[in-house]
């Protein structure tokens, strides 16, 4: 068993990775708020307004654990 929290990894529109530790536990995974800490940490990184996510998924060690489709992101 891993000690490891699991990542969130966002893949923007413009091919931009962001990948966020997102300090959950499996039973606690919040699309939400990995969407929100993706598009913060794309801002912070680029100066600019991020643009759409197209996929997202969260990982840990090595295993994804649950996936996302922009469609699925929609509002999130």
């Amino acid at each position: 068993m891993s000690s490891a929290s699991p990542t969130f990894v966002a893949t923007f529109v413009d091919g931009e990775v962001t990948q966020m530790t997102t300090y959950a536990t499996l039973d606690e995974l919040d699309v939400t708020r990995g969407v929100r800490l993706a598009r913060a940490a794309y801002e912070a990184r680029t100066k600019h307004e991020p643009p759409a996510i197209i996929e997202a998924r969260f990982e840990q060690d090595g295993k994804i654990l649950a996936s996302y489709d922009a469609k699925q992101l929609e509002g999130a």
